[in-house]
């Protein structure tokens, strides 16, 4: 792929075999995500760029395990991995690539362990939990699932104010509840329902109603709810982007604007999300490239009232 031997090569991977598990995990998200994360780690710095491969390679292949094959498998075959990846992880000795890479990058930006644990942990409650009765529920899974893997994504991007903890904290669920919102069909039909009963109730929409996928006027209501919801999350979650090393904010503000773009998307179709995919498309895409070169000339010019 385009610029990987010198990413690997700025980043000090000079091993043969190591250098193709980076290579693997980056085809991996080519594979199942299109080029959209690839680009997004053209961003990064280039000696980051490898290890957010490894990253967002190992939380991908999970959620493979998890969402395909047979549903009475599942659960063991992942269970299976979990225990190997962890098993590998502690004895330095690794049995797939993928592993390796990300061995790798968690001995270089020194993730906590227990935070490794308590994430390959938490991802098995989607096989066990499909229903949340409140939002407190929800975001408690979402930070479950998530808080670590956005700690270890704080760690590559280096932050340089203890602040950026608590904003890291905000804004992986306000990410995740804007997938979950632009996601809310393709989810019912896997079974699994991600906004609290009790908004349901709130709106008086039925589970029956969300696998209809008509947009009547009371699922309209839930899911402009929840999109303010998310908007008031990104509000206290945004300052992350100036809270960590320069060189890395461009590609923060690119997550963060990306996710804003699909919440501004699903206003624009009034509130629809059943009619067809929520994505940027052509018109999204452009707006992401305005925010993002707007951000960067404000900070080469001096604007009267802007923030420096």
């Amino acid at each position: 792929m385009l610029g990987d031997r010198n990413a690997l090569d700025r980043a000090g991977i000079t091993d043969p075999v190591l250098r193709e598990a980076y290579r693997l995990c980056g085809r991996l998200l080519v594979a199942c995500d299109g080029r959209a994360h690839w680009a997004g780690s053209l961003l990064l710095p280039t000696d980051k760029r490898p290890h957010a491969w490894a990253l967002y390679a190992l939380a991908r292949w999970a959620d493979q395990l998890l969402d395909s094959g047979d549903p009475q498998e599942r659960a063991g075959r992942y269970e299976m991995w979990r225990q190997r990846t962890l098993t590998d992880l502690r004895r330095g000795q690794f049995t797939d690539p993928l592993g390796q890479a990300f061995a790798h990058t968690a001995e270089v930006y020194e993730f906590a362990v227990d935070d490794v644990e308590a994430m390959l942990a938490g991802w098995l409650a989607d096989l066990e939990v499909s229903r949340y009765a409140t939002w407190q529920e929800l975001r408690s899974y979402i930070e479950a699932i998530l808080g670590p893997f956005g700690r270890m994504v704080l760690r590559l991007i280096e932050p340089i104010s203890a602040q950026a903890d608590d904003a890291m904290a905000e804004l992986v669920v306000a990410l995740q509840l804007t997938n979950f919102v632009r996601d809310i069909g393709e989810d019912i039909h896997m079974g699994r329902v991600y906004l609290p009963a009790e908004d349901l109730q709130r709106y008086n929409v039925t589970v029956d109603e969300l696998r209809a996928a008509r947009p009547t006027p009371q699922l309209r209501g839930l899911v402009r709810f929840e999109v303010q919801r998310a908007r008031e999350l990104f509000a206290r979650g945004v300052e992350v982007a100036e809270l960590v090393h320069p060189r890395c904010r461009p590609f923060v503000w690119a997550v963060i604007e990306h996710h804003r773009i699909l919440l501004a998307e699903v206003e624009r179709r009034g509130y629809d999300v059943f009619t067809r995919p929520v994505s940027l498309g052509g018109r999204g895409l452009a707006a992401l490239a305005c925010q993002l070169g707007a951000r960067s000339w404000l900070r080469t010019v001096r604007v009267p009232g802007a923030q420096q």
